[in-house]
């Protein structure tokens, strides 16, 4: 599905790539261990009311669309082989070096660069189906669009 995009478009998803890996799955994990139960509103028999809407159930979406989130890249992250699948995760994930994740695979340091690149590329095949090289897309003909 990759090889179908323009270069720019996929060096655009591969830096969303690595930012979904990097920053956004570690704020979830953040948001969905932190929110414990949420549960509905009790009623204590007086009535109160907000213009901006319920909290909790704004509490319970964000948890949900964390879920969501944590899910589709774990399932994205299951289909990459193995060299891959550890590299990413120690890399993007836990901040590990290239050199750590070397020794751990038993490969060269340029070896290791070799995996990411081609677990990242394999990644954004398998994250909600090309999801992130049509967002990248748009983006790019976002930024063309006269003001």
């Amino acid at each position: 599905m990759i090889s179908g995009f323009s270069d720019e478009v996929i060096k655009q998803a591969s830096k969303d790539a690595k930012r979904l890996l990097s920053k956004d799955l570690q704020r979830a994990i953040r948001i969905y261990k932190s929110a414990g139960s949420v549960s509905s509103p009790s009623t204590d028999g007086m009535t109160k009311c907000s213009h901006r809407g319920n909290s909790s159930e704004d509490m319970m979406l964000l948890v949900s669309e964390c879920r969501q989130l944590i899910h589709d890249i774990s399932s994205a992250l299951s289909m990459l082989n193995a060299d891959e699948f550890q590299a990413l995760q120690e890399f993007y994930i836990h901040g590990k070096t290239a050199t750590w994740i070397a020794q751990a695979l038993c490969v060269s340091h340029t070896q290791i660069y070799r995996i990411l690149n081609r677990g990242i590329d394999q990644f954004i095949d398998y994250y909600r189906s090309g999801e992130l090289l049509v967002i990248a897309k748009h983006k790019l003909e976002e930024a063309k669009q006269p003001a």
